[in-house]
């Protein structure tokens, strides 16, 4: 009997946003990225069927006007992510509470009129009862409000006013291909969750708008919370550059390798050399892995921003850097990495560090 071998099966065929902008970095030549225009080689790189590629780029090319007036066919990431929006606004089946107006008609009465907030006002109906069968969690109530399904409650008569709210995917999308390329979603499991030591995010505090440039680059750990800061001449990547090569050089490129596994970082301008950040300074080969977290999603180096916090206690915003000596600097950093933690059950991230670094 004949076996037909299977047809392998092509993973991540789907298109979002982020691949979009990856595409339009190898067709446009964009950004540092090879030119790349053969279907079959792009299929290949976004592990899809050469079909899809063929799809994805006549869907997405559009007529652009170049500066000298003429105009050429070419394929643009956002035209494209618009056109898919628009293809999947009206997929899937149609919300309950467009079918159950008994119920639409409550919530409209608690949140309006009562002015509850969904939480008070499901409260309320499992307390006096339901006035149908539909029965929903507080997160459904939101998204229905959200998506404008429930007539007669808009965001302004939630508690907050929807200021909170963003649309999915709104502020989520990478606006540059490098940053895509170097997704905070590609970056190692062990890096999510704490467990294994070796990952950093990263920022600068600057000081105010009248300021000078100086500004300080500063780096923390996650698992064991300590911190790292140094004076920068500017927000600029060569700087950033320069600031990690010290570190290197004074530690070493092999513990450089073992302490500064992955760096996370935002798409700030100082963080756009990725080749520089992640090559060593002494042997040219790698000796971190850079990702960036998604625009104007600060939570995603939360354990950063919260040191930045900290440090501005001691920096306040319009402070000019140029007039901070490097001890200054560093008499704050200490405070901070032997400040007793709770979630270190009392110890330090300098205890923990030492700990950690004693290879």
């Amino acid at each position: 009997m004949e076996i037909i071998a299977k047809k392998e099966r092509k993973e991540n065929s789907c298109f979002d946003h982020d691949k979009r902008i990856l595409l339009e970095g190898y067709l446009l030549g964009k950004t540092g990225f090879p030119k790349i225009t053969g279907r079959t080689q792009l299929a290949r790189i976004f592990n899809c069927d050469r079909k899809t590629i063929y799809n994805e780029i006549k869907r997405g090319t559009v007529e652009h006007l170049k500066s000298d007036l003429s105009t050429v066919m070419e394929y643009n990431a956002d035209y494209a992510q618009n056109i898919a929006d628009a293809l999947n606004e009206n997929r899937g089946c149609v919300p309950k509470i467009m079918l159950d107006t008994a119920l639409a008609r409550e919530l409209r009465r608690l949140i309006v009129d009562m002015n509850f907030s969904p939480y008070a006002a499901l409260a309320e109906l499992e307390a006096k009862g339901w006035p149908s069968k539909t029965r929903c969690v507080e997160k459904t109530v939101y998204n229905w409000v959200n998506g404008g399904l429930i007539h007669g409650i808009g965001r302004k008569d939630l508690p907050n006013k929807g200021v909170k709210y963003r649309e999915a995917g709104s502020t989520r999308r990478y606006s540059r291909a490098e940053c895509a390329a170097h997704s905070i979603e590609n970056r190692p499991k062990e890096a999510d969750d704490r467990n294994n030591f070796g990952h950093w995010e990263l920022d600068t505090v600057k000081g105010g708008k009248d300021a000078p440039t100086d500004c300080l680059f500063t780096m923390t750990e996650r698992k064991s919370r300590n911190e790292i800061a140094r004076k920068m001449p500017d927000a600029k990547g060569k700087s950033t550059v320069a600031v990690l090569d010290e570190i290197e050089r004074k530690i070493g490129s092999e513990a450089f390798r073992r302490i500064f596994i992955t760096m996370t970082c935002d798409g700030g301008s100082e963080f756009m050399d990725i080749e520089g950040i992640e090559r060593s300074c002494i042997d040219g080969r790698p000796r971190t892995k850079l990702y960036f977290a998604h625009p104007y999603t600060a939570c995603e180096r939360g354990t950063n921003e919260n040191h930045n916090r900290i440090l501005r206690r001691f920096f306040p915003k319009g402070c000019d850097f140029s007039k901070v000596t490097d001890d200054e600097v560093a008499d704050a950093v200490n405070w901070m990495n032997c400040y007793p933690r709770r979630i270190h059950g009392g110890k330090t991230p300098a205890m923990l560090y030492k700990k950690y670094c004693s290879f």
